[in-house]
C-alpha cells in the first residue's frame, strides 16, 4: 500500500545555497549534464525520494538507480527536442505564469533560509535545557470554548476547584478530549512554550489560548512520561532534532518581525459591497467536500502544472453577478479589480490558514488569505531587489519544473497505461540517447555513492501556494543500460 508523507520543508534547498554561491554554479554538484541542462545530485535524490516511483525502479539497488538516472536524462533530452522544434507549449501563457509563481516561491524560501534560518546562533545552555524536555510526553485534558464569555464562566468554576473533566461532562456528553504532546511535535509555539517548562505540575491549568478562529483552548495537565535517549545514536538524533527545532523557532520569530516591519503602515481596504458578493461565490468554489479535496491531493502533478486547480473562482461576469472591473480591494492607493486579482492568482493561488471552515467563517478567512497574498508580493519585491531571482538554485528549480512539463508534452499519451507509455517512449528515448550521446556527461563516481530508500513518499509543504515539492516521476523509459554519454570530469566547464 502506498503511503504519502506530508511534511513541512523549511526551504526547497537547505544545502548548497550559501551567500557565496549567488549566481555561481558549482560543477561538483552536477550528477549529469545534457548539453546546457544540469541534473544535480540533489535533483536526483529529490526526484527519486520525494515522489512516488513506478514499480520498475522503486528499489534502491544499482539497476533501479540507473533506470532513475536514464529517466531524468530522457526528461532533459525530450525538453531539448521540444525547444528545438519551437513547440507552442513554450509560449503557453498559463504555464509560464505557473513557472513565475514557482520561481517567486523559491525566491521567498531561499531569502528566508539565507537571511534567517542560517543566521541563527543557539546558546549551549538553551540546547541543553530543551534536551531535558524533548523526550517528555505531556498528557492533557482539553476543551475548546467558543468565546470569551464562556471562558470567564469556565475560569470561575476552576477557581472553585472544579476540574476541567467535570466541567466538560457537565456541559457536553461523552469523555473529555485527551491529548499527548511532545515538544518535537508540530504544535504551535504558543502551546509548546506554556507546556514545556521545568515547573510544570499535575493538575495545572493552561490557557485560555486563542486558536486563531475566535475560539479558545483550555487544558489541564494530567501527567507526563519521560523517555530519555539510551543509545549514542538516539542521543545524537535527539540532539540534532532539538537543534533543528530551536533553529526553526528562532528563524520564524526573526522572520515574523522582519515581515511586520515590512508591512507596517500598509493596509488593505476592502470594497464591502463587492467583497460580500465575491466571497459568497468564492466560498462555493473553495469549500469543496472533503472527498473532493482528497481526490485533488491524489491527482497527478501535471493536473496542477496545467493549472486545472487554478481556474477562476467563478465566472461572475457571465452570471451577471458582478462586473469583473469592480474594485475588490485597494492597497497602497491602487485599486484591485476582480479581474486583476484573478490574473494574479494564476501565478500565486490563494493559501488559506484554516483547512476546515464553514461558510460563516469563509469571508474572514478569505480576507486573511488576501492579506497573505499581498504580504508575499511585498516579500517577493524585496527578493527581486536583492537579485535572488538570479541565484542558480532558483533557476535550477524553475528549470526542473519547466523541463518536466515540456517532456511530458512531447507526445499525447493521456489515458494510456504505464505499460503503453513505455512502449511508445522506450524506442524514442533509445534513439535520442544515441543522438545526444556526445553531449551527455555523467558523474559516475557521485552516482555510485548515492544511496536511495525504497519507501513510497509524496512530500509536500504547507502554507505555500505550490505545496508539491518536485514534479512527478517521469514515465519515459525502463531501460537500465548506461551505454551512452561520457564520464564527467570535475574539471569540465559548466
Amino acid at each position: 500500500m502506498m503511503r504519502h508523507l506530508f511534511c513541512i520543508l523549511l526551504t526547497f534547498f537547505l544545502t548548497n545555497c550559501s551567500d557565496k554561491q549567488k549566481t555561481i554554479f558549482d560543477n561538483s554538484l552536477v550528477l549529469a549534464k545534457v548539453r546546457s541542462k544540469n541534473i544535480t545530485i540533489q535533483d536526483f535524490i529529490r526526484r527519486a525520494e520525494y515522489t512516488i516511483r513506478p514499480k520498475y525502479c522503486r528499489r534502491g539497488n544499482y539497476i533501479h538507480k540507473k533506470i532513475i538516472l536514464n529517466s531524468l536524462i530522457a526528461e532533459k533530452i525530450l525538453s531539448l527536442e521540444i525547444e528545438k522544434n519551437n513547440s507552442e507549449k513554450l509560449n503557453d501563457i498559463n504555464f509560464n505564469l505557473f513557472l513565475k509563481g514557482r520561481k517567486e516561491q523559491a525566491m521567498r524560501q531561499l531569502h528566508y533560509n539565507n537571511n534567517f534560518f542560517e543566521k541563527v546562533n543557539l546558546e549551549k545552555e538553551e540546547i541543553n535545557q530543551y534536551l531535558k524536555l524533548s523526550r517528555r510526553s505531556v498528557q492533557l485534558n482539553y476543551i475548546n470554548l467558543p468565546g470569551i464569555d464562556m471562558v470567564k464562566k469556565v475560569q470561575y468554576l476552576i477557581s472553585e476547584n472544579i476540574t476541567l473533566d467535570s466541567i466538560y461532562q457537565a456541559l457536553w456528553e461523552g469523555n473529555t478530549p485527551q491529548k499527548n504532546i511532545k515538544w518535537l511535535d508540530r504544535e504551535s509555539d504558543q502551546i509548546l512554550d506554556v507546556i514545556f517548562k521545568d515547573d510544570l505540575k499535575v493538575g495545572q491549568i493552561i490557557g485560555p489560548l486563542e486558536t486563531g478562529d475566535s475560539s479558545f483552548l483550555m487544558m489541564q495537565v494530567t501527567g507526563w512520561i519521560d523517555q530519555p535517549a539510551i543509545t549514542e545514536s538516539q542521543k545524537e538524533l535527539n540532539r540534532n532534532d532539538v537543534i533543528e527545532k530551536l533553529t526553526e523557532q528562532s528563524a520564524k520569530k526573526a522572520h515574523s518581525e522582519w515581515v511586520k516591519s515590512l508591512m507596517s503602515n500598509k493596509s488593505i481596504i476592502f470594497n464591502k459591497d463587492i467583497f460580500k458578493i465575491y466571497s459568497k461565490y468564492a466560498g462555493d468554489y473553495y469549500l469543496k467536500k472533503e472527498d473532493e479535496k482528497k481526490e485533488a491531493i491524489n491527482d497527478v502533478i501535471w493536473d496542477q502544472v496545467e493549472n486545472n486547480d487554478q481556474k477562476e473562482i467563478i465566472d461572475l461576469d457571465k452570471e451577471n453577478l458582478l462586473d469583473l472591473k469592480s474594485t475588490l480591494f485597494s492597497y497602497k492607493g491602487n485599486d484591485w479589480s476582480v479581474k486583476k486579482f484573478h490574473e494574479e492568482l494564476k501565478s500565486h493561488p490563494l493559501v488559506f490558514r484554516k483547512k476546515k471552515m464553514g461558510k460563516s467563517q469563509f469571508p474572514s478567512q478569505l480576507r486573511l488569505a488576501i492579506a497573505d497574498f499581498i504580504r508575499n508580493k511585498e516579500i517577493t519585491s524585496e527578493c527581486y531587489k536583492l537579485g535572488i531571482d538570479n541565484i542558480w538554485v532558483v533557476k535550477s528549480n524553475v528549470d526542473m519544473w519547466r523541463d518536466a512539463f515540456l517532456s511530458q508534452n512531447y507526445m499525447d499519451v493521456s489515458g494510456r497505461s504505464e505499460k503503453e507509455k513505455l512502449k511508445l517512449y522506450n524506442p524514442i528515448v533509445d534513439s535520442l540517447q544515441s543522438i545526444y550521446s556526445p553531449e551527455i556527461k555523467i558523474n559516475i563516481d557521485a552516482f555510485e555513492n548515492i544511496e536511495l530508500s525504497s519507501t513510497d513518499m509524496m512530500v509536500t509543504q504547507s502554507g505555500v501556494p505550490y505545496p508539491i515539492v518536485v514534479p512527478s516521476f517521469p514515465i519515459l523509459t525502463d531501460d537500465s543500460k548506461l551505454n551512452y554519454g561520457e564520464k564527467m570530469e570535475l574539471s569540465d566547464e559548466n
